[in-house]
């Protein structure tokens, strides 16, 4: 079986953006300020309604597509794959993240001139070179579990559905601390979810398709639900959060739905989403950085007239920015290289 599906490959083109989009806005907002508007306030927390929690996408598309692809090919094969297409990019976005971030360890005594490598290996455990890398040393973790996971999926059915639904129970911890016990649960729940729709796609997209009508209801009334939590300004604390169990059940929802849109045009797909799809990585590691050199170029301005116009705005070049720069960065050093930039920056 081709490795290469377009809707699949689409689909990872949507998960970026929304990964991308949830930085955007929230970024535009927190690096220059505070909620101190009513207009922040209803910006925010539409985005996140929106946004908030798409890095679950990418757990569930990695948990698919080992099912329906990957696990054909050996686990030879797999690991292979992920130590070239995923730790080594992601061990020079690291390096790359900490030389840029670099003056402000010095600035703060974390570090000295003759550290760096240990700053760097420290970063790639606890993925904190960059705000978004604490995903990857999860996925990471997904990856070296997936044998016992493919086994359980196959042996003991129940059993895996089970761990699918534990994140109902068991949240992801809060920012700033987001690599935690509690979120690797809560992602390979999103992964095992995955490996089981990749074990039964046709026969799963058949029975979104039968009842789209109840999911689209679903999903509009769990966000009534979080919206509502906004709104109450509703805490999170501890193991359990309910508004990270409604995002799970949201975003799983939206997911199938969109799988299934995605499949019913996969002939029609736009050429530019699925461009998106194959630079993922490479946005995903690097869009912080064109993102954060355009608010910090703009902050003056930006501090003299913050209102949810000119917030909205910035949320939108970020968009554009942090999309665009990164894929026009990914190419320029693929050009040279070819097929062995996977290595280097994910694409």
């Amino acid at each position: 079986m081709s490795s290469y599906i377009s809707h699949l490959q689409a689909f990872r083109g949507i998960a970026i953006l929304s990964i991308v989009a949830a930085h955007a806005w929230s970024f535009a907002i927190f690096w220059t300020g505070d909620l101190d508007s009513l207009g922040l306030k209803t910006l925010f927390y539409s985005t996140e309604l929106l946004f908030h929690g798409s890095t679950l996408y990418f757990a569930i598309i990695s948990g698919l597509l080992f099912s329906k692809i990957l696990q054909n090919k050996g686990w030879i094969s797999f690991y292979k794959s992920k130590i070239l297409n995923v730790v080594l990019p992601y061990v020079a976005a690291s390096t790359i993240a900490t030389a840029v971030y670099w003056q402000y360890y010095l600035a703060d005594g974390a570090a000295t001139d003759i550290s760096f490598i240990i700053t760097v290996a420290t970063n790639l455990v606890s993925g904190t070179a960059a705000i978004q890398f604490w995903y990857i040393p999860i996925l990471l973790v997904l990856f070296i579990l997936t044998p016992l996971l493919d086994f359980v999926n196959k042996r003991t059915p129940k059993l895996m559905f089970f761990l699918a639904c534990v994140p109902l129970v068991i949240s992801r911890s809060a920012f700033p601390d987001f690599l935690s016990m509690q979120s690797l649960v809560y992602f390979c729940g999103a992964y095992c979810f995955g490996m089981i729709i990749g074990s039964h796609y046709e026969k799963t997209m058949a029975k979104v398709n039968q009842y789209k009508t109840w999911l689209i209801t679903f999903i509009a009334l769990i966000s009534a639900a979080i919206l509502t939590q906004y709104i109450n300004e509703y805490k999170v604390d501890g193991w359990y959060s309910s508004r990270q169990t409604l995002f799970y059940i949201q975003k799983i929802l939206a997911c199938l739905l969109l799988l299934k849109w995605l499949q019913n045009i996969e002939t029609r797909l736009p050429k530019t989403i699925c461009n998106i799809g194959e630079y993922s990585f490479s946005i995903y590691f690097y869009h912080v950085f064109f993102v954060g050199f355009l608010i910090m170029g703009l902050q003056d301005y930006i501090q003299s007239h913050r209102d949810a116009l000119i917030i909205g705005l910035l949320g939108i070049a970020n968009m554009i920015i942090g999309v665009g720069a990164t894929m026009a960065f990914a190419w320029l050093i693929k050009k040279p290289i070819g097929r062995h930039s996977r290595k280097l920056i994910g694409t």
